[in-house]
């Protein structure tokens, strides 16, 4: 805090004690108040207390000119996170199936039944459009399967009637490994399958040690035509079997009139050449 000023003569500057009187120097008169501020010429208007220093910035009750675009901006952007929540609860219920479904039925593979042939006419089936099925089935039996035979009857026209009691039949082998292709020694133990016409059968069979015949190169219908040319009656039905010849040691048909004592013919199972020997 500045101290009280100093009383001076305003002629001859001697310090004085008090306000008034004369000078005790120069005998000067002097006035009757003490001068306001030190330095301060007397009669002088005292000088205004200074203000107080103002913080820097705009005023308290200034506001930012761009606060309604801020506050607008805000509201805007709650509105829209709103909207979006709403939005979300409201299609998660009905996405949520679909996705389920729609995966459920990716990852579930169809259905396939083993021993279903697709035989599409039970009254004229062509035992050879059903083997690469049945050869199939086999190798789920055993990886190492081979055909061993095959036996049909009645055949007319090279074709079998489910619906008329005929039937379709199939043995599978497994082979001992001694040696491989047509004729290789097979084990006992035969896949058997039989389609009739309620159905088709399958079954594991103990047989004797046989060999393996694989799959015919002369087709059935064939072999038939070659049976027939040389004496098998082409109007009556036939049973034709399929398998190792231990006579000619190879794979052959044997067709013959079906419920009869008729004469039988061989057909070799590759070349559908007649055997006679």
């Amino acid at each position: 805090m500045q101290g009280a000023p100093l009383l001076s003569c305003r002629q001859c500057g001697t310090v004085l004690s008090a306000a008034g009187g004369r000078c005790p120097t120069c005998g000067a008169e002097q006035p009757t108040e003490a001068p306001r501020s030190v330095g301060a010429p007397i009669g002088t208007a005292p000088l205004a207390p200074p203000r107080p220093a103002r913080p820097a910035g705009p005023p308290p009750n200034a506001r930012p000119k761009a606060l309604p675009w801020v506050v607008l901006g805000v509201g805007l952007a709650a509105i829209g996170a709103l909207f979006a929540l709403v939005s979300r609860h409201t299609e998660a219920p009905e996405l949520a199936p679909r996705a389920v479904t729609s995966v459920a039925a990716t990852a579930a593979p169809p259905s396939v039944d083993p021993n279903d042939f697709g035989i599409q006419d039970p009254s004229a089936v062509d035992p050879m459009e059903i083997l690469g099925r049945a050869k199939t089935r086999a190798l789920v039996w055993s990886k190492d399967a081979q055909l061993a035979s095959i036996h049909v009857e009645p055949v007319l026209n090279a074709k079998v009637n489910l619906e008329a009691g005929g039937a379709i039949e199939f043995w599978f082998a497994k082979p001992t490994g001694e040696n491989s292709g047509s004729g290789a020694r097979t084990s006992g133990k035969r896949l058997h399958i039989s389609v009739t016409s309620t159905g088709t059968s399958v079954d594991e069979t103990a047989a004797v040690q046989g060999r393996a015949a694989l799959e015919p190169s002369c087709p059935l219908d064939e072999a038939v035509r070659k049976a027939v040319a040389v004496g098998v009656p082409a109007t009556t039905p036939v049973s034709v079997s399929y398998e190792v010849s231990d006579k000619y040691k190879k794979a052959v048909w044997r067709i013959a009139p079906s419920g009869s004592d008729g004469p039988a013919r061989t057909v070799d199972g590759w070349t559908c050449a007649i055997l006679v020997r």
